[in-house]
This record gives structure tokens, C-alpha cells and sequence, in this order.
């Protein structure tokens, strides 16, 4: 490696808010560690992050270093580390193993991976990105490649800034840390009001659902970030429980239906508030009173500080977080304003499917799949080739395929309804809550055998 270039005037702005919040808050705990009930002040956060500098220190600024680590002080300590050191930080899934870890760190042109402990430092010098401070990793090219989004400090403290005021964070909150902390969900939710104003986590690598309400109440947790799929096990829990003092629940990484907000409101007297956003944008549209997403209605209204438009069904936002040029960006979601200047989904953007003359496009279906009490998600797709096209269907429900077809053919014609269905009580899904559409087609293998 080279010799230390990376001095404090290299750090990024992130590092500059760290200062101050670490100056506001020193002998304060801002970091929980749940399953071993371990506490960090900040100023025991920072002296993690000198640790983890030493680390890195040799690398010049603007470099790329890969990390993989669960949620955790040392997750937070490393990002840490290299704002201070003005690198670029790629967080990698914790879950990933170390030879795909490698892989993925080499494809993103990363100069070394830190994987749990240890530095694999390539042969390769890297790409360098002197204005990036952190590369969000999606999944999302058609070869199945991970798609890289370079953000600049500007754009992750825009967006925390923007959440915060939109979603009411306090310093004084402590947020259940159970998302993964390097998705653009995490980042915006849980890293970023932490590193701007010392808003308190409580990280949670490994658990399950039972856990989680425990701790709640065990490390007075006032707002819990999380996907649909955890509410819905959360809302079936058996027993009497509650969530005290949890003030704030927020669904964001994929659609929640109106019957598992409903369910979770019955059983802990809380609204679960829907969330919209994108790794490119940040947050986009947020429900602040929580009844929208009670009735099945929308995603919310902007985000303050976002400008969001929906013309002929397709969605464009405009605002400081966007980590694009122009600082606009085009959703792959369609979408429409209700009465209420709410954002209504409508689906993903997408040729419209013929089938014998006619057009579709699988949204519609999706949508009328939705409405069907029962259902808790779907996902349909193209299948067939231009001569013979036709639809097919995931269903996640209890429900059976009989009264499934039975509901929808009262909705749409005929030529409109899934050739096959996967009718499962539980989707496969990825770490981040995505629905894994590769298993669920694999699903559906054995019926047209």
C-alpha cells in the first residue's frame, strides 16, 4: 500500500456531523447491542473507529474498501473509519460468505474486503472515487450482476435529514436495528440519524420474531424500522404482548397489504406506517398518520424535501438525495395520485403482455390479486414467447387455488387471468425482504411437468 495520504481535510462530511454528535453526546449511549445486552457511548463508538483507522490508513483518499459485518458497533465503526479517512465504503450483505464476499468486493472494483475481522487487501489498485463516500450495492442488472450506486456525503445527509423531519426521529429515540444496515433502507432509517444527531440503536443481527418483542420492552425501543414479512409473523404471534414504549413502526423494501397492517394494529394497538423509497433516491413518500396504510390506500405523500411526480403513470423524483447528476431519477414503479394527493403503486414499468390479440400488463393483475382478502403478496410475470404469451402467478396467501381463481375471475375477463399459479403461505425472500422471484418460478417447475 501507499503511504497515509488520507489526512483529516480528506474526511467527508459525514465525519464532520460525526464530530459534532460525538461532541454533543460523548458519555451518552448511543449503541445497543441486543443479544448480549452490551451498551456503547459514543465516545466508546469513537474509540472503536480510531481502531478501525488503523486499519485502513494506508489507503489514498477516494479508494474503494469493501466490508462485510453484521449490524453491530463494529459495522458502524468501520463505516466510521472510512469517512474519517475521506475512502469509499461498500457495504456488503453480512450473510454473504467469504467467497462470494471476495467475488462481489473484485466485480466492484474494490481495493481490499474486510470481512469479519480480517483485510484481504487485491492485487488490482482499485477504482478511485474522490467525491463517493459510500456504494450502495442492488441487485437489479439483467446478466445478475449487482447494480452500484456512488453516493456523495451530500446525498446520505440529505436524506437523513429528510427522514428525520418527515418521520418526527428524535435524538432521544432508540431505533430497533433489525434491517441490514448497508441497504439504502438501513442507511437512510437507522446509520444516518445515529451519525447526524445520535439517535440510539439497538442492533440486531440475528434473531427471531419472538426476540424482537422482548426487546422492545427490555431496551425501551421507540421506533422499529422493518419489512412486511416481519410484520405478518409479528401480527400472528399467540399470547398478550405489547410494544411499549415502541411509538413509531415503518414497512418499507416491499408492498404491505392492507390485511397485515390490520392484523398488527389488532393484536398491538399500533399503526404500522407504510415507506416508500429507492437506493438511487432515498426516501420518496411516507404515511405520517398511518391511516392510509390501514386502509390499503397508498405509500403517503413526498417525503419534505422530495418532489415527486407521476405523469402518464410514471414516477419521476426530484431532490438533494438522489444520487444522480441532475438529482432526478426515474422509478421503475408506475403510479398514480389518489384524492388525498397520496401515491398509489400500480406496478412495475414494463411492456404490456399480448395475449391473443389483447393487452395486460401484469400490475393490473397484480392489483386485483391484492384486493382479494387473504392475500398478503403477489407477483406476476410473462411467460410463453410472442406467438403464444401468456401470464403466470405467485400468491402468497392461506387461501387455496380454487377460491383464489374463484375471487379473481370475478374481477377480470377471462383472457386476463394467470395460466399457473404458486399458491404458498410464505414467499422465499432475500435478506433485504425482496421477494426471490427465481425461487418462486422454481416453485412452479414441477406443475407444468
Amino acid at each position: 500500500m501507499n503511504g497515509t495520504v488520507a489526512r483529516k481535510d480528506k474526511s467527508s462530511l459525514l465525519w464532520t456531523a460525526w464530530e459534532k454528535t460525538l461532541a454533543r453526546n460523548g458519555k451518552r449511549t448511543v449503541l445497543i447491542e441486543a443479544t448480549d445486552d452490551r451498551s456503547f457511548s459514543a465516545q466508546d463508538v469513537n474509540d472503536e473507529v480510531l481502531r478501525a483507522v488503523e486499519l485502513v490508513s494506508g489507503f489514498a483518499a477516494g479508494t474503494r474498501v469493501a466490508f462485510c459485518l453484521p449490524n453491530g458497533a463494529p459495522w458502524i465503526a468501520f463505516f466510521l473509519a472510512l469517512q474519517k479517512q475521506g475512502l469509499a465504503a461498500i457495504p456488503l450483505d453480512a450473510g454473504l460468505p467469504e467467497p462470494a464476499s471476495l467475488e462481489m468486493a473484485r466485480h466492484l472494483r474494490s481495493r481490499a474486503l474486510f470481512y469479519r475481522g480480517r483485510l484481504h487487501v487485491f492485487d488490482h489498485p482499485g477504482t478511485v472515487s474522490r467525491t463517493t463516500c459510500c456504494i450502495k450495492v442492488t441487485s437489479g442488472t439483467s446478466a445478475g450482476l449487482p447494480k452500484n450506486i456512488l453516493c456523495r456525503a451530500e446525498h446520505l445527509i440529505a436524506d437523513g435529514n429528510n427522514l428525520i423531519r418527515t418521520m418526527g426521529l428524535r435524538p432521544q429515540d432508540r431505533n430497533l436495528a433489525s434491517i441490514p444496515l448497508g441497504h439504502s433502507y438501513g442507511l437512510g432509517n437507522l446509520v444516518l440519524p445515529l451519525i447526524l444527531q445520535g439517535t440510539a440503536l439497538v442492533c440486531a443481527s440475528q434473531f427471531v420474531p419472538r426476540q424482537l418483542v422482548d426487546w422492545i420492552g427490555h431496551h425501551r425501543i421507540t421506533v422499529f424500522p422493518s419489512v412486511p414479512a416481519i410484520f405478518r409473523v409479528l401480527a400472528a404471534l399467540p399470547g398478550n404482548s405489547r410494544l411499549a414504549p415502541l411509538r413509531l413502526a415503518i414497512s418499507a423494501g416491499a408492498p404491505l397489504t392492507r390485511d397485515v397492517a390490520l392484523a398488527f394494529f389488532e393484536r398491538y394497538q399500533i399503526k404500522i406506517h407504510n415507506f416508500y423509497g429507492s437506493s438511487e433516491t432515498g426516501g420518496i413518500c411516507y404515511d405520517k398518520t398511518g391511516h392510509s396504510t390501514l386502509q390499503g390506500r397508498s405509500v403517503g405523500k413526498p417525503v419534505t424535501g422530495v418532489s415527486v411526480t407521476a405523469l402518464g403513470g410514471t414516477i419521476r423524483v426530484k431532490s438533494a438525495a438522489v444520487a444522480r447528476r441532475n438529482g432526478t431519477w426515474r422509478m421503475p414503479d408506475r403510479g398514480e395520485w389518489n384524492d388525498q394527493g397520496e401515491l398509489v403503486l400500480l406496478g412495475r414499468q414494463g411492456r404490456e403482455v399480448n395475449i391473443g390479440g389483447k393487452k395486460v400488463h401484469p400490475s393490473e393483475v397484480e392489483r386485483a390479486l391484492r384486493s382479494i382478502a387473504g392475500v398478503t403478496d403477489v407477483i406476476v410475470w410473462e411467460a410463453g414467447d410472442t406467438q403464444r404469451a401468456f401470464l403466470q402467478a405467485g400468491v402468497e396467501t392461506t387461501l387455496s387455488l380454487k377460491e383464489i381463481q374463484s375471487a379473481l375471475s370475478a374481477k377480470l375477463p377471462e383472457w386476463k387471468l394467470p395460466k399457473h399459479y404458486v399458491i404458498t403461505a410464505e414467499f422465499p425472500r432475500s435478506e433485504r425482504g425482496k421477494v426471490d422471484i427465481a425461487a418462486l418460478r422454481q416453485k412452479l417447475q414441477p406443475q407444468l411437468l
